[in-house]
């Protein structure tokens, strides 16, 4: 691997274009990071993974196998869990402060170990949020919604469609995740959570998706009763009476009641089989068919 790693001045200057030695250091950290979910488990979630992504960083900043190098590894191998599309950002931030330290302890000043941690640990909560609020919550759910009306009119174009408007996105956060992440620095960083910018991304993004949930429950959701009975010669529909009190109902209320019991005990199987059963009984019964 090339050497990366550049000054620390360098690096957070926000004023100044990227050097080739810090383009090759945000595709590395792009590259690299893809690999973040690759060993998980119970304790650490991705604590394993980002030790493994810092080693030839690490290896740049102390060299290979020296007893800083294996400090640094110790640190990075603890718990960590965001979500991963903005974990280059993470990264970068942490690259940067891991070479401050180190020219801060060449230059004889003393330099907080655990303000590195403090960083990571700070980031991965609120971008864990502003992350499931933009991939889950805007992009997958505008992805599906262009994507499913081609899908199913059979055209091949619907899958196609999905992972283009999925991952065209992703990349690019990835990439100026890491860009941003190595000019800016933890400095700004600290101001952002102080402000509150991150909740108010996290916030947008996540009514951004609700919108495009009721979008989507409109257009694709389709529940109608066919029940019918003759009351004194007249014919009583029941589903044109639920049209007259608020077209779209019944879809409306499926979609609601399956969503709070969903937040409450997050058991998705439990209302498909619901549901599953709900469908088959009502069909027999002649209210739905």
């Amino acid at each position: 691997m090339t050497n990366t790693v550049v000054k620390t001045n360098d690096v957070f200057s926000s004023k100044r274009r990227l050097s080739k030695e810090q383009i090759k250091l945000t595709w590395s950290i792009f590259w690299r990071t893809m690999w973040l979910m690759f060993c998980t488990s119970y304790t650490k979630q991705q604590g394993i993974t980002f030790g493994w992504i810092m080693i030839p960083y690490l290896e740049k900043i102390y060299g290979k196998e020296t007893d800083e190098f294996y400090e640094a590894m110790s640190r990075h191998q603890d718990f960590f869990n965001t979500t991963p599309g903005m974990s280059p950002f993470i990264f970068a931030i942490t690259i940067s402060m891991e070479q401050e330290r180190k020219e801060a302890l060449e230059a004889g000043k003393p330099f907080n170990d655990a303000s590195i941690e403090s960083i990571k640990v700070a980031l991965m909560g609120p971008f864990a949020g502003i992350g499931d609020s933009i991939y889950s919550g805007a992009i997958r759910i505008v992805a599906t919604g262009i994507a499913l009306g081609f899908s199913q009119s059979g055209s091949w174009l619907g899958p196609i469609l999905f992972a283009l408007i999925y991952n065209i996105p992703n990349v690019l956060i990835r990439y100026f995740g890491a860009m941003f992440g190595l000019k800016l620095g933890s400095t700004y960083i600290a101001q952002m959570l102080e402000t509150g910018m991150i909740k108010a991304f996290t916030k947008g993004f996540t009514v951004l998706g609700l919108i495009m949930t009721g979008a989507m429950t409109a257009q694709y959701v389709s529940f109608k009763t066919t029940y019918v009975a003759e009351f004194s010669g007249t014919t009583f529909k029941l589903q044109n009476v639920l049209d007259q009190i608020m077209p779209g109902m019944l879809p409306l209320g499926i979609t609601m009641a399956a969503f709070f019991y969903l937040r409450k005990k997050n058991k998705p199987i439990r209302v498909l089989l619901v549901m599953f059963i709900l469908s088959v009984v009502l069909t027999v019964l002649g209210i739905c068919g």
